[in-house]
């Protein structure tokens, strides 16, 4: 027998919400211990730098992908 779905689906919101809510404290936290850190203009030029590296790596790795289908 199957059980009704509404105490399910409330179930299933709560705790939803809650660890909706656990991520959303984590990802503040990070972040202001993150701001200290990017404070010195130099982490901020490596972050940059790194970010852009991995971007077009990736951009260059959907060109190789996409050539790479397209001749088969």
């Amino acid at each position: 027998m199957s059980k009704p779905a509404g105490p399910q689906f409330a179930i299933l919101g709560l705790l939803f919400l809650g660890l909706e809510w656990i991520a959303i404290a984590a990802y503040a936290y990070i972040g202001s211990h993150l701001r200290s850190w990017f404070a010195v203009p130099e982490r901020q030029r490596a972050f940059n730098r790194i970010c852009a590296s991995l971007l077009g790596t990736a951009g260059v790795g959907l060109l190789v992908a996409r050539r790479s289908t397209a001749g088969a």
